[in-house]
């Protein structure tokens, strides 16, 4: 006996599911690495996605762009583990031993240590800055500043219009600055108030 959900079954359900996630699977996981930074955090911000989707799979089914709202889930996610975390205060790129074996096992090209660590630094500063906007802010700025995504596809992930997508990313960016401006001080040397 085959068990229903709604108009089809279960196992009609899995199937549509997969057909979706299977094909974006590298979009979620970069989209949670880019804000989690860490194996543990993306891990666990993975599993809330993945059951949040399925949970809600009539809802992303019926979606007229299932992807992006997949992708606002996966950042929504990420800053929640984030925010359960404590994180607030100070986001600090930790590498697990895994991960650092790894990273060391790929071969030396590009920027020297030095250039590395400052380049960790920023990326540091400014995921923990994304990470003090408001949730809509934040899948807005990372959407079009980080994945490029277009104004439409913003908006019908984050359910709102076009404009109000242009707003959220402009008051966004001007918090960013904001949150940044004693960051970006303190490496050019200049005085922090």
């Amino acid at each position: 006996m085959k068990e229903t959900m709604g108009a089809g079954t279960v196992q009609d359900a899995y199937v549509e599911y997969d057909r979706l996630i299977a094909p974006i699977e590298d979009k979620m996981l970069k989209a949670i690495w880019r804000v989690t930074r860490n194996s543990e955090d993306a891990e666990e911000a993975l599993r809330i996605a993945l059951a949040t989707i399925w949970r809600r799979w009539k809802r992303i089914a019926g979606h007229p762009n299932p992807e992006a709202l997949v992708i606002r889930i996966c950042l929504n996610a990420s800053f929640d583990v984030l925010r359960s975390k404590g994180r607030r205060q100070r986001h600090e790129v930790s590498i697990s031993a895994n991960d650092r074996a790894f990273i060391e096992s790929q071969p030396a090209a590009g920027p020297g240590p030095d250039d590395a660590a400052v380049l960790r630094e920023q990326e540091s500063a400014v995921l923990h800055a994304i990470s003090r906007l408001s949730r809509n802010q934040a899948a807005a700025v990372l959407m079009r500043l980080v994945q490029e995504r277009p104004y439409g596809e913003i908006a019908q992930a984050l359910g709102c219009k076009d404009a109000t997508v242009r707003k959220h990313i402009e008051r966004g960016r001007d918090r960013l600055r904001r949150l940044l401006e004693p960051f970006i001080a303190s490496c050019r040397g200049e005085a922090v108030s």
